[in-house]
């Protein structure tokens, strides 16, 4: 089948309808309760283009990444609000909050074992959800935030956190040896040379963002061409293996997801519901409709679901959930 040529804006709204039409059929089959006719609708529409069966992998993927208790058709009717499933197109959307002892469920989203065994042998880490607050030998104090891990390592010529996945908040404490040994955060772009500071670190996919609150940091990345860089306080950068960024004032919500709050400063609905996902198992979007819409506020992140209550008393929006662990944000 011929590929049709999609702007970025409708190929995003084109997967999410798909990831959507996926999660539906997902409930339909799991429930139990199937029809023959359900399942053959279903075989066409897995087969009526290679999107679809990319969309039921990303479905079944993130299922597989969360501890699901096997299903019975009692269960599935009582977990789904429907006392009969109907056809794929009248599929009763669940009220996502009276499923909300359900969402505890939840593991790493990564299916790539080499990563997850590597994460399970990380000096630190913590789960989707979870913030953990460090302290090291020397009294760094370190916030670990949540889907996190990383690497301790002390020397005789250096003090060394490697970041594995995730993101860091440190707060480095003076070296009580003579001569002082330099704190160094490595990445995989690059390393990181603390100079008496608080800073943040987050790992990307491909480079590395680096936000400076007190202090400065210098910049190293791996490409022994380029060319290290000393990032002041009140300054934001992102950098790869080969090329510094420019340089941006810092967003003070890099920082304030360690007191455990989601900052949100006129930031897109779409950014702020990628944000929160970060911090609940399962899947969490928005409809690229309302993406634009503005949210101002701090919100707790511990409690993502009743973040998603605030939203809808703020906003025109309302949470949908095709099943427990698969939400989304859509217009009301």
């Amino acid at each position: 089948m011929a590929s049709i040529p999609l702007s970025a804006s409708s190929a995003q709204e084109f997967e999410f309808a798909t990831l959507e039409q996926a999660a539906e059929w997902f409930a339909v089959l799991r429930s139990g309760v199937a029809s023959d006719e359900e399942r053959h609708q279903w075989y066409a529409w897995l087969d009526l283009r290679e999107e679809n069966r990319l969309a039921w992998q990303r479905v079944e993927a993130i299922s597989n990444g969360l501890a699901l208790p096997k299903a019975t058709p009692e269960a599935a009717n009582a977990a789904l609000g429907a006392a009969v499933l109907q056809r794929r197109r009248s599929l009763k959307m669940l009220s996502l909050f009276a499923v909300t002892g359900l969402l505890g469920w939840g593991a790493s989203r990564n299916t790539d074992m080499q990563m997850v065994l590597a994460d399970l042998s990380a000096d630190h880490r913590s789960a989707v959800g979870q913030i953990s607050n460090l302290t090291l030998r020397d009294g760094t104090q370190l916030w670990l935030n949540t889907n996190s891990s990383l690497d301790e390592v002390y020397s005789e010529r250096f003090r060394s956190v490697t970041l594995r996945k995730g993101e860091v908040m440190i707060a480095t404490q003076p070296d009580d040896r003579s001569p002082a040994r330099p704190f160094i955060v490595y990445s995989a772009e690059g390393s990181l040379r603390a100079l008496g500071t608080r800073f943040n670190v987050r790992q990307l996919n491909g480079k590395t963002r680096l936000s400076v609150f007190e202090g400065r940091v210098e910049i190293a990345p791996i490409d022994a061409h380029a060319t290290a860089k000393i990032i002041e306080a009140g300054e934001e950068v992102e950098f790869s293996r080969t090329d510094i960024a420019a340089v941006v004032p810092a967003d003070a919500a890099r920082q304030a997801w360690s007191n455990r709050v989601l900052l949100a400063d006129n930031m897109p609905l779409g950014a702020f519901i990628e944000e929160l996902a970060r911090y609940r198992a399962g899947y969490l979007a928005c409809d690229p409709a309302i993406a634009h819409l503005r949210v101002v506020g701090g919100f707790p992140l511990s409690q993502p679901d009743q973040v998603l209550l605030m939203l809808e008393a703020a906003l025109p929006v309302a949470a949908h959930a095709t099943m427990p662990w698969w939400v989304t944000v859509r217009a009301r």
